[in-house]
């Protein structure tokens, strides 16, 4: 007997099938007339009092209750049941579950289909967080090899037992080699570089794409990403040796910006000053043609005086006369 929510009832593949609830019942019938006769025997046999005999039937169908009843407590996840005696399955809902010998809890992963790779069979409706295994991605024409490391989120889709039949792959080998695809295909012939950048688009991007590409009876796949904590990383030792080459060439090119930079600006101030000194130079001029070229010489002394009259604080700025 089993008790709980059963979710399917898959149609019997052999003709004693029907029969697997008859015969749980006519096994543990005989079990109970085997304790009752045992405890007449002992009874007799050992020449006991003859309300012994009730407590021994009841410790004899104890006994027997305790070896083949299981009770489980299936909350937030789905249990599969078989029978010992018959390859049909079902599917048990979150909650407390019992299962009499000859029917049985399904602890062979194998069974479990695109889940073969969890504990436990989720419940339809969860959202769940799939670890895809890492994927070695040539780049350059096959010079190069990128690993990526990634992850999907989505929703458990409502399964049975032929879903989990039909579909043996685990759900992280089906999404991983739905993922390689895209991949390989995006940057087989991108240089280095541009093939690191191409990863990350494609991540941000086209993401909805590649998702609406994993097709599985089981998962509905809403979020494609990267690993928060490893996300794309050299795979072999010249593409680690490459790797650094570019960083080093991105260094001097910024180093490079900077230093042109630094020029322009420094470049920019001469410019400046130039503009400056064409202008006092074309103020003396005007002075001279005004004062001559004494008088010019006698006001653009007192201009200096007076600046630095006034920068050493004194109170009156001294006086020049400029000859007519």
């Amino acid at each position: 007997k089993v008790s709980g929510s059963h979710v399917e009832h898959p149609p019997p593949r052999v003709s004693g099938d029907g029969m697997v609830a008859t015969s749980a019942i006519s096994i543990h019938g005989v079990a109970f007339a085997v304790a009752v006769g045992a405890g007449r025997c002992a009874v007799r046999l050992l020449d006991l009092p003859s309300d012994s005999e009730l407590v021994i039937i009841l410790a004899l169908v104890a006994l027997w209750l305790l070896c083949t009843v299981q009770i489980l407590d299936a909350h937030g996840y789905r249990v599969m049941i078989r029978s010992a005696f018959s390859d049909s399955a079902l599917l048990c809902a979150g909650g407390g579950v019992i299962v009499a010998w000859p029917e049985y809890v399904v602890r062979d992963r194998r069974q479990f289909g695109p889940w073969s790779r969890r504990d436990r069979l989720p419940m339809p409706r969860q959202v769940l967080e799939v670890d895809v295994p890492k994927i070695d991605v040539p780049v350059d024409n096959g010079l190069y090899c990128l690993r990526v490391n990634t992850k999907v989120v989505g929703i458990v889709q409502d399964y049975s037992v032929k879903d989990l039949t039909d579909n043996p792959i685990a759900i992280e080998i089906r999404i991983n080699d739905v993922i390689a695809g895209a991949l390989r295909k995006a940057v087989f012939d991108k240089p280095l570089g541009q093939a690191m950048v191409e990863i990350q688009q494609l991540f941000l991007k086209d993401a909805a794409s590649v998702s609406s590409l994993i097709s599985t009876a089981a998962f509905e796949v809403t979020q494609l990403m990267l690993d928060a904590n490893e996300h794309i990383e050299p795979a072999n030792a010249s593409t680690r040796a490459a790797l650094d080459i570019l960083v080093e060439q991105k260094q001097e090119s910024a180093k490079r910006c900077v230093l042109e930079a630094s020029m322009e600006t420094e470049e920019q101030k001469v410019k400046l000053r130039k503009v400056a000194l064409e202008s006092q130079r074309s103020e003396y001029m005007m002075w001279q043609e005004v004062f001559g070229k004494e008088g010019a010489a006698i006001v653009e002394a007192s201009k200096h005086a007076k600046v630095l009259y006034l920068s050493l604080g004194s109170g009156a700025a001294p006086t020049w006369t400029i000859p007519g």
